[in-house]
C-alpha cells in the first residue's frame, strides 16, 4: 500500500513539474510575456542562454510536446514510455543547472533535482518493462 502511495504521488509530482512548459507555450500563445528575467538566473551565462533559447522559440515548442504527450501516457498507465520520452530533457535540464547556472544545489536547480530523482524512481518502479528492451539475446 505505502508503494502504491509513492508511485501516486510522483505521479502528480512529475505532472505537474512537466505541465509547466506546456502552460508557458499557452501563454506565450495568447501574447503573454514570459520572457526571462536576468533575476531567475545565477550566472549571465545561463540567463543569455536560456534568452536564446526562448528567442529561438522551438525549444519550447517540443518540449510541450514532448510533455503534453507524457501528461497522457502517465495518465493511461503507461508510466514507464513516459519516463523514457522526458529523460533526456530531465537530463538537459539537470546539466544546465550544473555546468552553466552555478550548481545543483541553488533553487534554480530544485525542479531538475526533483524531475531526475523522480525520473530514476520510475525507471526503477518500472525495470522489468524494460528489462526486454535492455536484454543482449532477443532471439
Amino acid at each position: 500500500m505505502k508503494n502504491k502511495i509513492t508511485y501516486n504521488v510522483a505521479k502528480v509530482l512529475f505532472s505537474l513539474i512537466i505541465l509547466l512548459p506546456v502552460v508557458s507555450l499557452i501563454g506565450l500563445m495568447l501574447g503573454y510575456d514570459i520572457d526571462p528575467k536576468r533575476e531567475y538566473y545565477y550566472t549571465d551565462e545561463a540567463f543569455e542562454f536560456i534568452k536564446m533559447l526562448m528567442a529561438v522559440g522551438y525549444i519550447t515548442a517540443i518540449n510541450a510536446l514532448v510533455f503534453t504527450f507524457s501528461l497522457y501516457l502517465i495518465w493511461t498507465k503507461r508510466v514507464a514510455l513516459a519516463a523514457v520520452l522526458v529523460f533526456p530533457i530531465t537530463v538537459n535540464v539537470v546539466a544546465f543547472h550544473l555546468f552553466i547556472d552555478n550548481g545543483l544545489l541553488t533553487s534554480g536547480a530544485s525542479l531538475g533535482n526533483l524531475m531526475l530523482l523522480i525520473n530514476i524512481y520510475f525507471f526503477w518502479y518500472h525495470k522489468e518493462q524494460y528489462r526486454t528492451v535492455l536484454a543482449k539475446d532477443l532471439a
